[in-house]
């Protein structure tokens, strides 16, 4: 009988690497938002970020409110909502109520693409400003959302509500059963699409916002050997080749890497170029600033990428949430039938 040889050290650390994503992967992207959430909205209440960079949201609400509270008060209000957003998910508690939130506050970030289009388009509809591309990051948040909703327990309407809380239970099951099986797929075509976008500006001189802020970026990496424009026409094809590999689904592991490898570079000019990063270190953050740590939700959406691809490398059937832990998962395809 051949004996099978023994698995490598490469092939024990991918291992390892598997098991722990499948552990951890819905842990790590409910702490990634929660940080997200808990600092920006946290943000909102500092007296020293310029007027012009919260008073956008405020506005929204003050829109919403037909003008009963006015941009500061709305602003408060979505400090309030954001703190509590992060403060439930970091610490793990009404995880249902933080995500039915979650998902309101998102989709009433995308109101000033239409209330405040000069704010928000740069050449409508390609180029963006800044603010448009934070906006459009809520797209990977909200497909996170999908997934954090997916693991929550489902169940939490009782009976006694009669027809009405049976109706809010069927809805919740069906909901969260598409979220299960659909939530990855929607998180890979987000964030494909917004890499494809991103990584396209940068091939059009005075397009992308943040032109010389890449470039800069781009020199620190390659120690001053790379010529600027080489060096922003290299993270272009980064980009795209990332957003490419995503929406086709193809090469999941080496986009993968590309990923971590684009977001671990994204990271440096926290401290490469603090300045234009930090108002007031480590706590108050440029416009520039919020963009970089958001990358925070695209690390945690990559996780859950992974997740998806460790998932079917270990051979758990495609209907099972992999968020849920092998236990619940059985749990929720039902009892085995009895062997005779």
């Amino acid at each position: 009988m051949k004996v099978p040889p023994r698995p490598g050290p490469l092939s024990r650390a991918s291992g390892r690497l598997q098991e722990w994503v499948l552990t951890h992967g819905v842990k790590t992207v409910r702490l990634c938002i929660g940080v997200v959430y808990f600092w920006f909205g946290a943000l909102k209440f500092a007296p020293v970020v310029p007027i012009e960079e919260v008073y956008l949201p405020g506005r929204v609400v003050s829109a919403l409110t037909l003008g009963a509270l006015d941009g500061a008060d709305g602003t408060l209000v979505l400090a309030v909502w954001e703190c509590f957003i992060g403060f439930c998910l970091v610490a793990a508690i009404a995880l249902r109520t933080a995500s039915l939130l979650m998902f309101a506050h998102l989709l009433i970030m995308f109101l000033p693409m239409l209330l405040w289009p000069r704010q928000v388009w740069s050449v409508f509809p390609f180029g963006l400003t800044l603010k448009g591309q934070i906006i459009l990051d809520n797209l990977v948040m909200i497909a996170c959302g999908m997934v954090l909703a997916s693991s929550v327990p489902r169940g939490f309407t009782r009976p006694r509500f009669g027809r009405l809380g049976r109706w809010a239970r069927a809805w919740d099951e069906r909901s969260s059963s598409w979220m299960g099986r659909h939530g990855t797929l929607c998180l890979r075509i987000a964030m494909g699409t917004l890499y494809v976008w991103f990584g396209a500006l940068k091939f059009f001189p005075g397009f992308s916002p943040l032109e010389g802020f890449a470039t800069r970026t781009m020199e620190v990496l390659g120690a001053g050997l790379i010529p600027p424009q080489a060096g922003l026409m290299a993270l272009a094809v980064w980009e795209c080749l990332i957003g490419l590999a995503l929406l086709a689904g193809r090469a999941p592991r080496t986009a993968l890497i590309l990923i971590v490898a684009h977001m671990a570079a994204t990271l440096i000019p926290l401290f490469a170029i603090p300045r234009e990063i930090w108002i007031q270190f480590p706590f108050i953050l440029t416009l520039p600033g919020k963009y970089l740590i958001r990358h925070l939700a695209l690390f945690s959406a990559a996780i859950v990428i992974a997740t998806a691809v460790a998932q079917r490398a270990s051979g758990w059937s495609a209907h099972v949430n992999p968020f849920l832990g092998r236990a619940a998962s059985r749990r929720e395809a039902g009892p085995r039938p009895l062997q005779r």
